[in-house]
């Protein structure tokens, strides 16, 4: 049966989730989780919650998914110990560090990769197979066909988010809320500028333009599981309890019944939705992800205002609906899909579906009324008392014994309790007796059904002494059913982590400065014969191969996003490339097929490299550091390394086509021309990679200018000069001129560099 996960941001949320009979809970801790705005759970508490669970058969995931720094590396330590004590079922993983301390320090919880990585096709997966990872979080942006890839070329369980809010930045690789303000979605901390008015240039539309609407797949459940899909996840660890209730209790029915009806899909509405919901990447068109016109919940649209009538102290606002409004509900008013405001229901006047309301302001006669909090909804899924593990039992009682057997599950718990009962003068312990104790659970988590009693004649025993009974058995079976739900046991193939680096031999590479471009003048080019040039995929033709054959120190940047069709391009086109052409990896799939030819690797910024256990782990030589450290904290790292100097960061990869959504265009008509996005902040690029599909990077409003006195001497410069027309004498100038300055035209930044991510 595939799997229900749900989210637990709090205490209250993971007992609906578990009331409404989720398979598996995700939460985190006080650090490296993803949503550290959630209350969360704590390493002192985690033991407690997570035998809560298994008590009731659900399933623990810690989610220990943000990038780690070299100095925080001993929390980790101590989450993992935690992890390990408590008996979780697994830990989602976002940073390879994660990798050989877990082989070490909880060698029986699960690895499962965070969809964080950014796993999109069968070769990044095979990568984390062979890492010891028991599962992968698919990247939200993978369609059918690569989810049914992935699950022929591995034996890695699929993880796919089914429903909630959607990111608009290929999953993991999003620096837009890093750079604006230094909150970092990598570290848990994204203040989701995508959800911002924008201005661009392609049509001249304004509005919330890299806003994506929800996601809804529970009519899709079958094709995914068709596909290969084992665990169906649901997005909302800052979501209210009642909402994780609501769409948990959703999915479980469409499971096992089959059954999905239009009142399942408007109550999930009613508790949250942006823009009405899509199908997400795997059944939506490219243009249809997007809702420019409200980045906030817009309920279920239940009618709309009749009239507006003022009064002296407030406006009387009639509508009709055929929803049966109640005083404590909430509603917005939207004009033009626009949201002009709201209030919560106090009804003044209701008859035959007519409703007059109070409101503070006023709205227009035709402005549509959309419910967004339905008190009924709310109550229904709130969760006070959780509901009685039924248990079967068999009691039999002798003058020096008692035994207990439970039938929980198919599964029988026998328990027993030496006793020293006296023969009764005057009245007997009477079966009934005994039965009326037993069913006392009171408070605790049981209810015992259907009870046999065997008791030797004539006992006496006191009824305190029962109770007593009574409450260890109670102590007895709740501890053997939270061992007999842990999974924690089963064997974990992480540890095969530490045998990673046997299997691949990457060859020795001298550090030294990096030159990323589009094209490159060789033989204007005046640099150390050491300094690796990285060619970037579209524009590595056949007369840079004559290069090649008597340099080895030329690389290849690769797609950063490449889906099943896209793999088959990319791997036939490398078969032709000479062996010594290496490949800067800025993704998980990158270095595979790098390690997988023999092949020289750099470890790109793409890798976000935080700490020196995920450099090691992957075995690499040279590598760039993430963008978001500072220079202290790429000191801390200990390593030699490349930081990135020069260029305009990507901060975010789209998949879906922006183009169709401002143009209308189809692909075999389109429109496409480089474009730019605007805030206050600036003018970002948005630049189009096609192979098979089409994907657009998004660039940074400002360029990456850090002087190469800054960096010491244990570090070197990665430039990356695409975006400049003399890309050669730029390349130059900067490396061989300590002086060197870009044109005042150019808006600059030093990144991180001095500042560094929360």
């Amino acid at each position: 049966m595939v799997e229900i996960l749900s989210p637990a941001g709090n205490i209250a949320a993971l007992k609906s989730a578990v009331a409404n009979r989720a398979d598996a809970v995700y939460l985190g801790v006080e650090q490296f989780n993803a949503r550290l705005k959630a209350d969360n759970f704590s390493t002192q508490n985690l033991k407690e919650w997570v035998e809560f669970c298994h008590l009731y058969s659900t399933k623990v995931y810690v989610t220990v998914n943000t990038l780690i720094k070299e100095k925080e590396l001993p929390i980790l330590d101590e989450i993992l110990i935690a992890c390990e004590n408590a008996k979780v079922d697994a830990i989602i993983v976002a940073d390879l560090a994660v990798v050989p301390k877990a082989a070490k320090l909880c060698p029986s919880v699960s690895l499962h990769a965070s969809t964080q990585m950014g796993v999109h096709n069968y070769l990044g997966a095979k990568l984390l197979e062979e890492l010891g990872f028991s599962r992968v979080v698919l990247s939200r942006e993978c369609k059918i066909e690569d989810i049914k890839s992935i699950k022929q070329h591995t034996n890695l369980e699929i993880e796919y988010f089914v429903h909630g809010a959607m990111c608009v930045s290929f999953s993991g690789s999003c620096l837009l809320s890093s750079i604006s303000g230094g909150n970092s979605g990598n570290r848990g901390l994204c203040l989701q500028p995508c959800r911002k008015e924008y201005n661009e240039t392609l049509t001249g539309s304004k509005g919330y333009l890299i806003s994506p609407k929800d996601q809804c797949l529970i009519e899709n459940l079958q094709d995914l599981i068709y596909a290969g899909v084992d665990s169906f996840k649901i997005e909302g660890r800052l979501k209210s309890a009642e909402y994780v209730g609501l769409v948990t209790a959703k999915y479980k029915k469409a499971i096992e019944s089959g059954m999905v009806t239009n009142g399942d899909i408007c109550e999930m509405k009613r508790a949250f939705n942006r823009g009405g919901f899509s199908k997400g990447y795997a059944f939506t068109s490219k243009d249809k992800i997007l809702y420019t016109k409200s980045q906030n919940h817009i309920g279920e649209k239940i009618g709309e205002v009749l009239n507006c009538v003022k009064t002296k102290d407030y406006f009387k606002i009639e509508i009709k609906s055929d929803f049966n409004l109640k005083n404590g509900d909430g509603v917005k008013i939207m004009r033009n899909d626009c949201e002009v405001g709201g209030f919560e229901i106090s009804i003044i006047e209701s008859k035959d579906k007519h409703y007059k309301l109070y409101s503070k302001y006023p709205f227009g006669r035709g402005d549509s009324v959309h419910i967004t909090y339905d008190s009924d909804l709310s109550n229904k899924y709130s969760v006070n008392d959780m509901p009685k593990i039924t248990v079967e039992v068999e009691c039999s009682i002798t003058c020096d014994n008692v035994e207990i057997a439970a039938i929980y599950k198919n599964h029988k718990i026998e328990y027993s309790e030496k006793c020293n009962f006296d023969s009764a003068i005057n009245n007997p312990t009477a079966v009934s007796d005994i039965k009326n104790s037993l069913e006392k659970t009171g408070n605790t988590p049981f209810e015992f059904a259907k009870i046999g009693i065997n008791i030797q004649d004539n006992l006496f025993i006191p009824k305190s002494v029962i109770n007593n009974i009574r409450r260890n058995f109670v102590e007895f079976l709740r501890k053997k059913i939270i061992r007999l739900n842990s999974f924690y046991n089963t064997k974990s193939s992480h540890n095969n982590s530490l045998d990673f680096g046997k299997k691949y031999q990457i060859s020795s590479i001298e550090n030294s400065d990096i030159i990323i471009a589009d094209k490159i003048d060789f033989d204007s080019l005046n640099c150390k014969s050491s300094t690796k040039i990285v060619l970037n995929y579209n524009n590595f033709d056949k007369s840079i191969l004559n290069y090649a054959k008597n340099h080895n120190n030329l690389y290849i940047k690769l797609p950063k996003i490449a889906m099943t069709a896209d793999v088959n391009v990319i791997l036939k086109f490398m078969e032709n490339l000479p062996k010594n052409v290496g490949v800067y990896a800025d993704s998980l799939y990158h270095y595979y097929i790098a390690v997988s030819q023999g092949r020289n690797v750099i470890g790109g910024m793409g890798l976000n490299l935080y700490n020196s256990e995920s450099v090691k782990l992957l075995g690499l030589k040279s590598f760039v550091a993430s963008s978001e450290l500072s220079k202290n904290e790429i000191e801390d790292i200990g390593m030699p390394c490349a930081v990135f100097t020069l260029g305009y960061l990507p901060v975010m990869y789209f998949c879906h086509c922006p183009v169709q959504h401002f143009t209308n265009c189809k692909c075999d008509s389109c429109k496409y021309k480089p474009y730019y996005l605007s805030d206050k902040y600036g003018e970002y690029k948005v630049k189009r990679v096609k192979i098979i599909n089409c994907y657009f990077e998004m660039l940074n409003s400002n360029c990456h200018f850090i002087t190469k006195d800054k960096l010491g001497n244990e570090h070197f410069a990665c430039i990356d000069v695409s975006e400049f027309e003399n890309s050669t004498q730029i390349a130059n100038n900067y490396l061989n001129s300590s002086c060197f300055i870009l044109s005042n035209s150019i808006k600059l930044t030093k990144g991180h560099y001095f500042r560094g991510v929360k």
